[in-house]
């Protein structure tokens, strides 16, 4: 936990990580309608089998939910890293039901976890070369996306 103290402070002193807000459902739900759109447009790519490209979608799908639990706490983030570290922070004092595990599935702050997240992932499509996906990495995504739509609903809905 130190190490995601140290970061949130600076997070919280740099204009481009956190911005403490009041509490905004309105603003929460909205990044919640965003995720859902972009995971009708991961299905569109999907099904035009444009895999690298619904990768990213599925990535942005994730992260609108992940915002939007923020903006529910009275949180604007401008980094990742920032939304992740808060995230984990309000897990570990309790004033979020989330699992810990959902969300370092999206990312983590270890350098070399042991297995890929979905920002890695994304990462390796939208920098590297290559536009084939394994399908299986599409499959995944959908339903974690899925399981993290539900999760926001609830959380937001509480």
């Amino acid at each position: 936990m130190p190490q995601i103290e140290s970061h949130l402070e600076w997070c919280l002193r740099n204009k481009k990580g956190l911005v403490k807000t009041k509490p905004d459902i309105n603003l929460a739900q909205a990044h919640l309608k965003k995720s859902e759109y972009n995971f009708s447009v991961l299905l569109l790519l999907e099904k035009q089998r444009i895999y690298d490209w619904a990768l990213n979608v599925g990535f942005y799908a994730i992260y609108h939910c992940l915002l939007g639990i923020l903006a529910k706490y009275g949180y604007e983030s401008r980094n990742q890293s920032c939304t992740l570290s808060m995230l984990l922070k309000l897990i570990k004092e309790g004033k979020l039901i989330l699992s810990k595990d959902l969300v370092l599935q999206f990312d983590t702050l270890e350098i070399n976890p042991s297995s890929p997240t979905v920002r890695m992932e994304r990462e390796t499509s939208t920098y590297g070369i290559g536009t084939s996906i394994d399908l299986q990495q599409i499959k995944r995504l959908k339903g974690l996306i899925l399981d993290i739509q539900r999760e926001t609903i609830r959380v937001l809905g509480e």
